[in-house]
């Protein structure tokens, strides 16, 4: 009986639910969402050329690494954070802006991750005006002292689906 009435209440509640609102998130993922209210700034920032916030997000360990999207890896906090000094080089104060579009996220004990396209409209130092930039990304992060810090980022430009040999290494030997 008990089993039921728990179905039935069950059924109740999902026909009270407003469609197509996500569940609530556990205070786990609440506290993951909030900073990356900060994050999301920080990247804004980058953007405009300055990486002061972003810098402050990013672990300085030796596992952390960057898959940027000008191509290359780097891994290492020395490493990494140069590479963000050379990145963020690439662009113009410019009053860029920036659209996350969280496609899957998920947070487990110290560990959280964030799979976004990034729609910006941005300036770099090699173009006379801001044009719209779009990329893929995938972020884990990892709490540290408390703090969520930035321990991997792989970007690339988003493109349409293309042919298969268009993947393979043109590098000439």
């Amino acid at each position: 009986m008990k089993l039921i009435a728990g179905l039935m209440m069950g059924v109740v509640l999902w026909l009270l639910a407003p469609a197509g609102r996500p569940p609530a998130p556990d205070a786990e993922e609440a506290a993951f969402r909030a900073f990356l209210v900060e994050f999301e700034q920080g990247t804004t920032q980058f953007l405009n050329g300055d990486a002061t916030l972003w810098k402050r997000h990013v672990s300085s360990r030796d596992d952390v690494t960057i898959m940027g999207g000008w191509g290359a890896w780097e891994q290492g906090g020395t490493a990494v954070m140069q590479r963000y000094d050379w990145a963020v080089g690439r662009f113009r104060p410019s009053q860029a802006t920036n659209t996350p579009t969280y496609l899957a996220m998920g947070v487990s004990g110290d560990l959280a991750y964030t799979v976004t396209v990034e729609k910006s409209v941005v300036q770099l130092i090699d173009q006379p005006a801001p044009k719209a930039m779009s990329l893929r990304v995938t972020t884990i992060f990892r709490k540290e002292a408390g703090s969520w810090k930035l321990v991997h980022r792989h970007e690339d430009p988003q493109i349409a689906k293309t042919a298969p040999g268009t993947v393979l290494d043109r590098k000439k030997d």
